[in-house]
């Protein structure tokens, strides 16, 4: 399968009229930016709580970040949030899907057409999902996809810009002729990556099985349980936990692993509060839910958890 035609099957899985591969997902998101026309120096807002590599791209594409904080239940930056943080600076908001539970993005949809700045979705780590009945990644006027490491579809390569709009496209697109680093490249890639789409439903289910495995076999009450329902597929199942500290210190001398992400990114950024992503930094533990997690792990992390005591 060709680019154009790769291209096209993804726009037609995301409900898109056109899907322009990238060399990242970072590039994907600096292609949105660049394809908004957004004025150089206005401000982009983003959650505080999330992979910093979207602040990092905003930063390079020459735009200044706001930061709002984000819902302890979806662990995403909602509408509220956004109020919270709008100014007339604002050009674009990037709406994350955060660790893989959707924002309501179509209340976000709403406010920013309602204010005329640009939506981008990113998807890179919810893409797989729906919300509404909808792909996530068919709701922004830009959505963006990434296909590194630990991604829905772990390539360790590669990302996507989907719109519907002609113009948008035409940019991005434009964007991506002049910068050879942000492009897609090699047949080979091309093949894997088709191979790993056809398969993406299937791996989806799988990850869902092992997040309900999870949300129903955890009982221990010094865990706060994520928010979950049908159309939630986590990237790694979050658990908040008070003292993180002595817990990861049992489970390293048990053995066990778990991650602990996001840090605030209010961390880099002197001028806001974020009490919220701040809570999430200090006491989130991420469970890996991977398709290719073996059953025995996710056994002995539900364990592990459920026979703790913090003492």
């Amino acid at each position: 399968m060709g680019l154009t035609q790769l291209q096209s099957f993804i726009a037609t899985k995301f409900d898109r009229r056109h899907a322009l591969l990238t060399s990242s997902g970072s590039f994907a998101l600096i292609a949105a930016l660049n394809a908004s026309q957004a004025p150089k120096g206005s401000s982009v807002i983003m959650p505080a709580s999330c992979c910093p590599i979207v602040l990092f791209a905003i930063q390079m594409a020459g735009y200044n970040v706001i930061l709002a904080d984000v819902s302890l239940c979806s662990l995403s930056m909602e509408v509220n949030n956004i109020e919270a943080v709008f100014n007339d600076s604002v050009s674009v908001i990037v709406a994350v899907h955060g660790y893989g539970h959707y924002c309501k993005i179509d209340e976000i949809a709403s406010f920013a057409k309602q204010h005329n700045v640009t939506l981008i979705e990113d998807a890179c780590l919810a893409y797989g999902s729906t919300y509404k009945g909808k792909p996530l990644g068919s709701f922004g006027d830009l959505s963006i996809l990434s296909f590194g490491y630990d991604k829905p579809i772990d390539n360790q390569y590669g990302g996507a810009v989907l719109t519907n709009s002609e113009r948008l496209f035409e940019c991005a697109k434009g964007f991506l002729n002049d910068n050879k680093m942000a492009q897609f490249s090699g047949s080979k890639q091309l093949e894997i990556l088709n191979d790993r789409f056809l398969n993406l439903n299937k791996q989806m289910q799988v990850r869902k099985k092992n997040v309900v495995y999870l949300q129903k076999k955890i009982i221990n009450s010094l865990f706060v349980k994520a928010s979950f329902d049908a159309d939630v597929t986590y990237w790694r199942y979050p658990l908040l936990i008070k003292n993180r500290t002595h817990f990861l210190a049992k489970a390293k001398e048990n053995g066990i692993t778990f991650t602990k992400h996001y840090k605030s990114l209010g961390e880099l950024q002197t001028n806001g509060h974020y009490p919220n992503a701040s809570l999430i930094d200090e006491q989130i533990i991420n469970l890996f839910v991977r398709p290719e997690t073996p059953q025995e792990q996710l056994t002995n992390m539900v364990m592990f958890i459920n026979d703790y005591q913090d003492k």
